[in-house]
């Protein structure tokens, strides 16, 4: 749970420091946690609230844990049409570099003919 709290923090720290709320978009943000994951805020709420289901086991955690993804993963759906729309090619290209979550990027390497 502490881990997603720090995640979850520096990520938003990064995002703050971009200035990008309520302002005309000037790029994406590529730097910090968002170089490993195009969204760290949401990867950081997933392990705080594991985090919580873990400490305190019941249906109702697991529940929360369900509950969150799903709303987690649409949000950044929603999102992720929106990054196409303003930014494009260039959002396309970072799609490719780094994951939606973690691990590996969610889209597959072109091959090179």
């Amino acid at each position: 749970m502490t881990g997603g709290i720090v995640v979850a923090a520096v990520a938003m720290a990064g995002l703050g420091m971009s200035k990008t709320f309520g302002q005309e978009a000037e790029g994406l943000v590529q730097v910090g946690l968002y170089r490993a994951s195009r969204n760290p805020q949401i990867v950081g709420g997933a392990l705080m609230v594991v985090g919580v289901g873990l400490l305190w086991p019941s249906w109702f955690a697991l529940g929360w844990v369900v509950l969150y993804g799903c709303i987690g993963h649409m949000m950044v759906v929603s999102e992720e049409e929106h990054l196409r729309r303003v930014h494009g090619e260039a959002y396309e290209r970072y799609c490719e570099r780094v994951p939606r979550y973690v691990g590996f990027s969610s889209r597959t390497k072109k091959a090179v003919a």
